[in-house]
């Protein structure tokens, strides 16, 4: 993920487009420590509680499971209020005076007056906050930067989920079966995901990408697979099979579907009448249609107990993810009590 911009809405500013930032840069998720020894910090005191306090700005960390979830800033000026949020984005000194400029722009501000709540950018991991109260000396801006965890309501129910329902960490997958990245996630990390059911559970979203000619049709298949409660074995099928049905014409790839609906056990007939008359089509475009409002632009693109992860496969990164969305308080309260002082 790039923060090449801050989308807040088409009447303010890009906030970060000058600043380039980086996913490798972002202090979010790090530690304590390392939030208060960012530059922007400098002359900053520990108060303890995760407060740190210089003049009028005050910073407070919210941390859960060792790792800093959100940044919230308490200022007399912008200036401070950029140093807040530049902690939080690791803004390097240099950067500071561009932060300060950008957060100075009367649109902004004036959206922040009756509360401002949005994601930071396209991308959708991360999301910012802004208010500002009173008028000239006693004007006051408050701030705050955080992971995004969507709630389970982002997502529609689906058929296609395996794993204990009370299992403590959802996985959530858009996937594309025309995708080669997909397949590469089918054969090792997902591999591992469902042979852990009392730890994982696995739910599997459609998202067919308009430039694999066989995806959309792939899905609507897997659906009707899924409608016969054997999506998984199915699904296991077309990635096996992957470099046979996928360079096809579109037209021919339904008999092959049908091979691999059999082998998977399923009634065959009612399999084929389901594809010939494309019965999913519509659930097909309703989860493509969900995944784009969570901000999935490609595949596959997994959530991890609401969390979109950068890399499936990053050991360290699930790790991360699972100890900050299980601890008690978990991410998601932390964040959501913070954004009720914005809106």
């Amino acid at each position: 993920m790039k923060r090449t911009h801050l989308v807040l809405t088409a009447r303010v500013v890009a906030l970060g487009a000058a600043l380039a930032l980086s996913v490798s840069q972002a202090q979010l998720m790090g530690t304590p420590a390392q939030l208060a020894a960012q530059p922007a910090l400098k002359g900053f005191a520990a108060q303890g509680g995760g407060l740190l306090v210089s003049g009028g700005t005050r910073v407070t960390a919210d941390v859960a499971g060792g790792r800093v979830v959100g940044v919230l800033v308490e200022a007399d000026s912008v200036d401070g209020l950029a140093r807040g949020l530049g902690a939080g984005w690791n803004v390097a000194e240099k950067d500071l005076p561009k932060l300060v400029q950008n957060l100075s722009n009367p649109a902004l501000l004036a959206a922040a007056r009756t509360g401002y709540v949005d994601l930071t950018d396209d991308s959708g991991t991360d999301l910012i906050a802004l208010k500002v109260t009173g008028t000239g000396p006693a004007t006051r801006y408050l701030g705050y930067v955080a992971v995004k965890i969507w709630p389970d309501s982002a997502f529609p129910p689906v058929k296609a989920a395996v794993g204990a329902a009370g299992a403590p960490n959802v996985l959530r997958v858009f996937s594309d079966f025309q995708c080669p990245y997909c397949k590469q996630l089918w054969d090792s990390s997902m591999r591992d995901w469902r042979a852990a059911p009392a730890s994982f559970r696995v739910v599997h979203y459609e998202f067919p990408l308009p430039f694999h000619r066989n995806a959309q049709g792939a899905a609507e298949a897997s659906e009707c697979a899924a409608a016969q409660g054997t999506f998984w074995a199915f699904a296991d099928q077309l990635f096996a099979n992957f470099a046979t049905w996928t360079p096809l014409d579109p037209k021919d790839a339904p008999a092959r579907y049908a091979a691999y609906a059999r082998a998977a056990g399923l009634d065959t007939a009612a399999f084929k009448t389901c594809v010939g008359q494309r019965t999913f089509r519509a659930d097909v475009d309703a989860q493509v249609k969900s995944g784009a409002g969570v901000t999935v632009q490609g595949t596959p693109t997994v959530f991890l107990n609401g969390m979109k992860l950068k890399n499936y496969s990053d050991t360290a990164e699930v790790a991360q993810v699972r100890a900050v969305t299980t601890a008690t308080p978990g991410a998601a309260s932390l964040i959501d009590a913070r954004l009720k002082l914005f809106r």
